[in-house]
């Protein structure tokens, strides 16, 4: 996230002076790559973790709620994106998530998220 914050707060400066910005989308890359390398291992390390950890009549349930997961992290995700647009919209000014991406600030949602993160793993 912060590497997406990063690239971000680029893309936007890069659109703000240059009327749209010729920046080009390869700067996306490094971070797509790197977020599909961490869910494909994560994925496969959790449902292996799953068989070979669990007893067969549990495997199934484990996997189900492997899955349950997903749409909870869905759930959460929604509820912190409603959160910032009531937070930081308001005043005459626009969200940080606004439709138009270079008047809203996309790069502090990143920079937020990945603080959560951080405070998270810190916290464990």
């Amino acid at each position: 996230m912060a590497v997406a914050g990063v690239v971000e707060k680029k893309r936007r400066d890069s659109g703000l002076s240059h009327g749209g910005g010729p920046i080009s989308v390869m700067w996306l890359a490094p971070q797509l790559i790197l977020l599909g390398f961490c869910e494909a291992f994560n994925i496969i390390g959790q449902i292996e973790f799953y068989y070979k950890e669990f007893p067969e009549n549990v495997s199934s349930v484990a996997n189900a709620l492997f899955f349950c997961t997903f749409s909870l992290a869905s759930y959460l995700s929604s509820l912190i994106v409603t959160i910032v647009h009531r937070v930081t919209g308001g005043g005459g000014r626009p969200n940080w998530l606004t439709n138009d991406i270079n008047v809203g600030r996309v790069d502090y949602f990143y920079y937020v998220i990945a603080g959560m993160v951080t405070y998270l793993y810190k916290s464990l």
